[in-house]
């Protein structure tokens, strides 16, 4: 439906433009009586188009590769996403908030509509608070891989993208043809879940500020598997880029 309606839309705007450029016999006399642009004029004037539309061009590469030079050192951020899954009359939403701090710790809250959790990973520790008890859970945890420089590090994969310039900063829009282009968005579990697809169409939507911070993106996806059709919608927005310096735990803890 996304791909009709763009198709109308650009129908609408060609016959905009076209009628637009139309003129009356009349017009035209009046161009010819005040005077036509020589060719030399209509070349000059093309040409100066011409090189605005380059100057306003933005490459994708660009906008990645200026995230990256500027961002990449970043540890901490906040983190917060929505993740919708739908399958015929069934619905599932989980909510959650990832705090990483400029130290050795992780704080990842989750609200599946039902309960809430929030797992603290402290060093190789690993926590959960849950109706003011905390529990220390057994074995180690690696948290490495999770900081905003290491997130930074996936966005060469949507260099393929197009891009556009906004009124904030920088779009890139990707369009999801494959399962595994698309599981920056998606957990471990889902993955597996939907690793038979025979089907995969979707889209990928990252946005940028005017510093080049990465600041989030969202992903919509239709998965047909064993004939039936899921449709995953999954929202991420990025907040205090580089300004956690500790994550509040709880007194108990």
């Amino acid at each position: 439906m996304k791909k009709i309606f763009l198709l109308i839309m650009m129908a609408f705007f060609l016959a905009a433009c076209s009628n637009g450029n139309d003129t009356t016999e009349e017009s035209t006399e009046e161009s010819e009586s005040d005077g036509e642009p020589t060719n030399e004029e209509s070349t000059s004037e093309d040409q100066s188009a011409d090189s605005s539309d380059e100057e306003s061009a933005v490459e994708t590469s660009d906008i990645i590769n200026e995230t990256v030079s500027a961002w990449g050192d970043t540890t901490s951020y906040e983190a917060r996403q929505t993740f919708t899954i739908r399958s015929g009359d069934t619905q599932n939403v989980v909510r959650t908030i990832t705090t990483q701090s400029e130290q050795d710790e992780m704080k990842i809250e989750v609200d599946d509509g039902e309960d809430v959790l929030t797992h603290y990973l402290i060093g190789e520790d690993h926590f959960v608070y849950q109706n003011n008890d905390v529990e220390q859970q057994d074995g180690t945890m690696d948290i490495s891989g999770n900081t905003y420089s290491d997130v930074l590090s996936h966005l060469e994969t949507f260099e393929s993208g197009s891009a556009a310039q906004t009124e904030d900063g920088y779009e890139i829009e990707y369009p999801v043809e494959a399962l595994d282009e698309a599981e920056a968005f998606l957990n471990e579990e889902t993955s597996d879940l939907l690793d038979e697809a025979e089907n995969v169409n979707g889209l990928i939507t990252l946005n940028f500020n005017d510093e080049y911070q990465y600041t989030g993106g969202a992903l919509t996806l239709t998965v047909e598997t064993q004939g039936e059709e899921i449709n995953l919608i999954s929202n991420i927005e990025y907040s205090r880029i580089g300004d956690i310096e500790l994550i509040e735990k709880p007194k108990n803890m």
